[in-house]
């Protein structure tokens, strides 16, 4: 009957990194008809890859946390097949990009019930986008 007094709580995340000191609002006009303001907040190794959180708004009153989680097993594919280690200025580009394509096919509600995911196809397809393929 206490047996859930002993359990401990699931492990804190990780902090982020690689915040800029100084925050740039960016603006994003989506195919939805919202105008979003978003900026980076930073990025986190998790236990599928690395997940970087960007904050937005489709309404500029409030602001709530974006994770994109860009999936290691993708990205190990990807440079495998390339001979290359993806750099990470690549990786937030990636990221960011997978934010804006989902603030074009998304609602607001939708955005913060379902984690945007990059495996390795979109990965390939963001970065051929790029010319970095």
């Amino acid at each position: 009957m206490l047996g859930w007094f002993k359990r401990k709580p699931p492990p804190a995340p990780e902090p982020l990194r690689g915040a800029p000191e100084v925050r740039r609002l960016k603006t994003h006009q989506a195919e939805t008809g919202y105008v979003y303001q978003y900026y980076f907040d930073g990025w986190r190794p998790v236990d599928e890859g690395q997940e970087f959180v960007f904050a937005a708004s489709p309404d500029r009153s409030r602001y709530w946390p974006v994770p994109v989680l860009l999936e290691e097993a993708g990205v190990h594919a990807w440079e495998q097949e390339r001979g290359r280690e993806l750099i990470s200025a690549e990786r937030h580009a990636v990221a960011k990009l997978a934010l804006l394509a989902a603030f074009d096919e998304r609602p607001p509600a939708v955005l913060t019930a379902t984690p945007i995911r990059v495996d390795g196809r979109q990965l390939s397809e963001i970065l051929a986008s790029l010319g970095r393929d």
